[in-house]
């Protein structure tokens, strides 16, 4: 234990994990300790990315390779499968509010740690179900357990943690999830032939908790002040005392929906939240619109991976052009990238969906690593994660139809144009969303900002 004050200044040991954590006394933070010294912010950022990887990466971005042998085995309708993903995510959207709230008052390292085994025991369930209500019934229990683990707590820590380089540290967590899903999806695209659906279901529940319990249990903090740090990049780092019990200057509890549904950029953000959300959920649907399109289960699978990979790459890119050319230019140029997957998948020949879907991939940054950075134009502090977990609920409930719609679309028509077009119209709707507080910021210039209006 006593390798920590070395490697992260002597107010830095790590706490039991259980209970309260002990006094840490004053920290002495000079200029000379933070050049010395590797801050725990980046220890931060590498458990988030596992955490973002080993949950929405395996098992959130994987879920669509499941569907055909499914459907195939037991003659399930698709859209009456993929219902369970519409319950999934209204009892995740229901549960957003309570994220933040749990993770001021109770230790972030237990709360994710639960919701983890119950994420991931979800999965490996569902390799033995034969009746649809199964499927439902556990989507509406994974869902509220994906709540404190998947897309919230990921941006709300690294917010906390870093106070410059946030739009990079967002976006290589949010990478993680696209590096993993499109290893997860080329992995189970050859799992599932040679071992079947149930003992790949199993698989991934089990590999998703084993790699996450390490990280939530041993290195996730919620707020440097818990270790007696001051979050990366912070200003003020000269002989400034940091104690265990300081409490925040204001907003601890965030700000009431009453205060919310006051402020115009709410409704922005939920629907700006909405419609990137809803064009997200085609990613499910990739595989199966590629088997429609003429290819194998093993090729269709690689559309998933490749969507992933351009997921990833996204991401990394986004998160860091964010940081110089700002939130709103990158938010429409990551748009237009998206509308061209659409276009490419929409045509329908074997060539054009693999090459859609590595452009469609840049449609799950919008919702995972853009709307985080969108909504702290707006808010701050305590405030954020408050509003931001508000927005992301009613963006989800709103968008959660679309998971069973897109199944439902493909059952009537007996193909996927329709599903396509439909999410291309949803961007079409988010470009407007951005492009209007693009110029209500412009307008914000002369005065206040939205945030400074705060």
């Amino acid at each position: 234990m006593d390798m920590w004050p070395e490697v992260f200044g002597a107010d830095s040991r790590i706490p039991a994990i259980c209970g309260k954590e002990k006094s840490w006394g004053k920290a002495e933070i000079t200029m000379e300790q933070k050049k010395n010294r590797l801050h725990y912010a980046w220890f931060i950022l590498a458990g988030c990315c596992i955490l973002q990887g080993a949950t929405l990466g395996l098992i959130n971005n994987c879920a669509g390779v499941f569907y055909s042998p499914i459907c195939k085995e037991l003659g399930f309708e698709l859209g009456k499968l993929t219902m369970y993903r519409m319950l999934y995510c209204i009892s995740s959207a229901l549960a957003l509010p309570f994220v933040a709230t749990s993770f001021r008052k109770h230790d972030v390292r237990i709360v994710i740690s639960i919701a983890a085994v119950i994420y991931g025991g979800c999965a490996a369930l569902m390799g033995t179900f034969h009746e649809l209500w199964q499927w439902h019934l556990t989507g509406i229990i994974q869902g509220i357990a994906s709540s404190f683990v998947c897309m919230i707590p990921a941006p709300i820590i690294l917010g906390n943690w870093f106070k410059k380089k946030t739009g990079m540290a967002v976006g290589i967590s949010a990478a993680f999830s696209g590096l993993v899903g499109m290893i997860g999806s080329s992995f189970l695209g050859m799992a599932i032939p040679a071992f079947g659906w149930r003992v790949s279901y199993v698989a991934v529940g089990i590999v998703s908790t084993a790699l996450v319990l390490p990280i939530s249990l041993f290195i996730l903090r919620y707020k440097p002040e818990e270790m007696g740090l001051l979050p990366y990049g912070a200003e003020d780092v000269e002989q400034r005392a940091v104690s265990d019990v300081s409490a925040p200057a204001s907003g601890e509890n965030g700000i009431t929906l009453k205060e919310l549904l006051r402020q115009p950029e709410f409704y922005i953000a939920v629907g700006a939240y909405w419609t990137s959300v809803s064009c997200a959920y085609l990613n499910s649907f990739l595989t199966p619109c590629g088997i429609a399109a003429g290819l194998t289960l093993q090729a269709a699978a690689m559309m998933t991976s490749i969507s992933l990979l351009g997921n990833m790459s996204s991401k990394l890119i986004l998160g860091k052009v964010s940081d110089s050319l700002g939130i709103i230019k990158t938010f429409e140029f990551s748009i237009a990238l998206a509308f061209f997957g659409h276009v490419l998948l929409f045509l329908g020949s074997p060539k054009t969906v693999m090459a859609g879907s590595l452009f469609f991939g840049v449609t799950l940054p919008l919702s995972s690593v853009m709307m985080p950075l969108f909504c702290r134009i707006f808010w701050k502090g305590e405030t954020y994660s408050t509003a931001y977990a508000y927005s992301t609920m009613v963006g989800t409930l709103l968008g959660a139809p679309f998971n069973m719609w897109f199944g439902t679309f493909y059952d009537i028509t007996g193909d996927y144009r329709l599903t396509i077009g439909v999410s291309a119209a949803m961007l079409v709707m988010l470009t407007f969303l951005i492009i209007l507080e693009g110029v209500r910021l412009n307008r914000a210039k002369s005065g206040k900002s939205p945030s400074q209006a705060r």
